[in-house]
This record gives C-alpha cells, structure tokens and sequence, in this order.
C-alpha cells in the first residue's frame, strides 16, 4: 500500500509540474484543514444551483475542438439535468437513481443502480459539483490558490472511475468558493472543460424539472 501511495504521488507531482508551468499564478495550498472545512461548508449551505454552461470537448483524433451550450441544474441531495441547447437538443438527467436521456424527443430511461457506468457517472458529477471530494476515498486531492480561484486536482484511486478518467480539475471562485469550470481529462490528451456561468445558489427548482417526457 505503502508503495502504491508512493507511486501515485510520485504521478501527482510530475502532472502539477506541467499543469503549474502553465498556471504559473497558482501555488499551493498551506492551510488545506481551513480550506477543506470552508469546502464543507459551503456545500453544506448549497440546496440547489442553476446556470447556463458551455462545454469544450477536445479530442486528440480530431483537430477541431468540439463546442456545446445549454442549462444546468442541481438539487439535492443528487438531482442533476444538463440541458443541452446547441448545436443540438439534447437532454441528460439524473433524478431518484434514473438516468434519462432525451434526444430531441426520444426519451432513453435507465437505472443507476443497476448500471456501474452510469452509477461511476452520476458520483463523478455530483464530486465535482457538489464539493464531495473532501476526504473522499476515491480521489486523492491536492489544492491551490491563485489571486481569484482556489483549484482542486483529483486524481481518481477508484478503479471504476480510474477507467473513465485520469484527472479531475475544479476550479472555484475564491470569494463564494462556488464551480466556475471543471476539466475532466480522460487518456490520450482527450478532456471536457465546462464553464460555469450567470450562476443563481439555492434558487427554489421543481422537482418536475428533472422528470423528461411525460411523468
């Protein structure tokens, strides 16, 4: 155990090397026991959040970089629905442990129970949402500070997400420690980065607005 915890730190300090090369601005966090207890704070005191978002998607096969935008919306204690109004329609739910897809009309329904996929999907999520990452044994963590954002790197240890992923970067206002982006960098150079945007916390959302089709 030991010389895996070694093994996986030795890769936390070789990737930080070249993320903060790039992000020359951030350093690392000294007091992570104040932060963490901010985090849970935080998240402690967040029922519910919309916003709209857009997403990149890029992929090393392809030259191009892939763009999406739509509405977001979260509930507690799991409700999540990604609204998806460009280039296409297309909506994803999770609500009452089903994951619901609707494609411009056609309406998938499935059980997170009982598919490990969509169940790895669905903690992923809510992790970097809803600030479940503090002491959570899947990921190991480490955090930075700049003049404006605090910046929380995951590196999954769950094997089930170790297959889906290989990082996790959040991104958080440092003055409402709320998500402003989130990267999920996947094998071979390939990553999502969603931003965060005109944000509303604890705003009253329908349960209805995570059930797709008719109820």
């Amino acid at each position: 155990m030991k010389i895996k915890l070694f093994i996986v730190s030795i890769f936390i300090c070789g990737f930080l090397l070249v993320t903060l090369g790039q992000r020359l601005e951030f350093v690392e966090v000294t007091d992570t026991i104040m932060l963490k207890q901010k985090l849970e704070a935080t998240s402690e005191a967040t029922f519910s959040i919309s916003s709209k978002f857009r997403q990149e998607k890029h992929l090393w096969m392809l030259k191009e970089t892939i763009f999406s935008s739509g509405e977001f919306i979260f509930k507690k204690p799991n409700s999540i629905k990604w609204q998806y109004n460009s280039p296409i329609l297309y909506t994803i739910s999770i609500h009452n442990n089903t994951f619901t897809i609707d494609n411009n009309g056609n309406i998938t329904t499935y059980d997170v129970q009982s598919n490990p996929l969509f169940k790895e999907i669905n903690k992923i999520i809510a992790t970097a949402i809803r600030g479940d990452f503090i002491n959570n044994p899947d990921f190991e963590s480490r955090f930075f500070v700049n003049d404006e954002q605090f910046l929380a790197i995951l590196i999954p240890m769950n094997k089930n997400v170790k297959s889906m992923l290989n990082l996790i970067e959040i991104y958080l206002s440092k003055a409402t420690l709320q998500v402003d982006k989130v990267i999920f960098r996947e094998a071979q150079d390939d990553y999502t980065l969603i931003y965060f945007e005109d944000k509303f916390i604890n705003r009253n959302i329908p349960t209805s607005d995570f059930i797709l089709g008719n109820p």
